[in-house]
């Protein structure tokens, strides 16, 4: 509804404002509703036809972590009905106190659900959902969409598609960028590739789990911009810590860094946010940092399928797998600063 407000006297006439269809007074200011083409009309109709659809559709959510429970829990406060799973079961408790159904298998849930979006750790948990006894793949058929939004490879992307669609289901895959808060805030970035028309049908679920959605063609194009994104995420914190650790070790105050960062060319998000807490040694998991480097291995070997050099997220992966082999696998993917704090001792 749009509304536009014009400040007149008590006393005074209102007949230059005769073309607005209404007209609320409220304390000496008009209200006018613009109704001349059916703008605020069609607008709350739209509105209601968007809510209808949301408790018509029946979505499945396969995968309860860090980024499955943060999406799963936007999608049932938008008025999604929502029927969740996750491999620990007991994970599910809480999701019916927020109106969530719960199935007790992967099957389960895509015989009741027209769509299922699954949000899983790796290629493997991926695999193992689709394929395993009482997975995706007994239930999925003709009139059911399966969205997959996990993190994985092309190859592992072109398997489920190829099994999804030989029983007659659509397949999506949709991979985001963005972690723990992002998630939260419905903020994340949609890379979306594979059935164009389940894509469309998606939309509205994609509208409350990210500010951006893209459509980027046939399946693995949305797996491929992934890795991309994060083989070079993984790349500047490592820069990143390099550059924290050279400015404590040249005797300057690292805070005073960021605040230089923040005002330059390379300012991002990423430093602004990560800096503070880094310095602090808090490496509380927004994105884990054992992810982080199974997804820097996996752009590292779509690289060589290309015969492209890539030495700096080669090294960068290197360090990960320092970090991981210190025990830091499950914290923050920013851990990675505390094997250079290793090197020094």
């Amino acid at each position: 509804m749009t509304f536009f407000l014009l400040p007149i006297s008590l006393g005074r006439s209102v007949a230059h404002l005769n073309h607005y269809k209404n007209i609320i007074f409220v304390f000496g200011l008009a209200a006018c509703v613009d109704n001349k083409e059916g703008v605020s009309t069609q607008k709350c109709s739209a509105e209601r036809d968007c809510e209808k659809k949301k408790k018509k559709m029946e979505i499945g959510f396969l995968g309860l972590g860090i980024m499955g429970k943060a999406m799963a829990l936007n999608l049932l406060h938008s008025g999604f009905k929502v029927t969740v799973w996750n491999r620990t079961l007991s994970k599910c408790d809480e999701f019916v106190e927020h109106g969530a159904s719960i199935g007790e298998t992967p099957a389960a849930v895509v015989k009741k659900c027209k769509y299922t979006i699954a949000m899983l750790s790796d290629p493997a948990a991926a695999l193992s959902v689709v394929f395993d006894k009482d997975g995706v793949l007994e239930q999925i058929s003709k009139g059911k969409g399966y969205i997959d939004m996990s993190t994985v490879d092309a190859d592992t992307s072109a398997k489920i598609s190829e099994a999804i669609v030989s029983k007659g289901g659509q397949f999506l895959e949709a991979p985001v960028s963005g972690s723990k808060k992002p998630a939260e805030d419905g903020q994340l970035i949609i890379l979306a590739a594979g059935d164009e028309a389940l894509y469309k049908e998606s939309l509205p679920m994609f509208d409350v789990l990210g500010k951006k959605s893209f459509f980027l063609g046939k399946v693995g194009n949305g797996a491929r911009m992934k890795l991309v994104v994060n083989m070079i995420m993984g790349s500047m914190m490592n820069a990143f810590s390099e550059g924290l650790t050279l400015a404590s070790k040249s005797g300057l105050d690292p805070h005073t860094l960021l605040d230089v960062l923040d005002l330059g060319a390379i300012a991002n998000p990423m430093f602004k946010m990560k800096g503070p807490s880094m310095i602090k040694n808090n490496y509380s998991p927004a994105f884990p940092l054992k992810h982080q480097q199974k997804d820097m291995r996996l752009a590292l070997a779509l690289g060589d399928e290309h015969a492209l050099s890539m030495p700096i997220a080669a090294a960068s992966n290197e360090a990960f797998k320092k970090a991981r082999s210190m025990g830091l696998g499950d914290l923050d993917f920013s851990a990675v600063y505390e094997t250079l704090k290793d090197l020094e001792h």
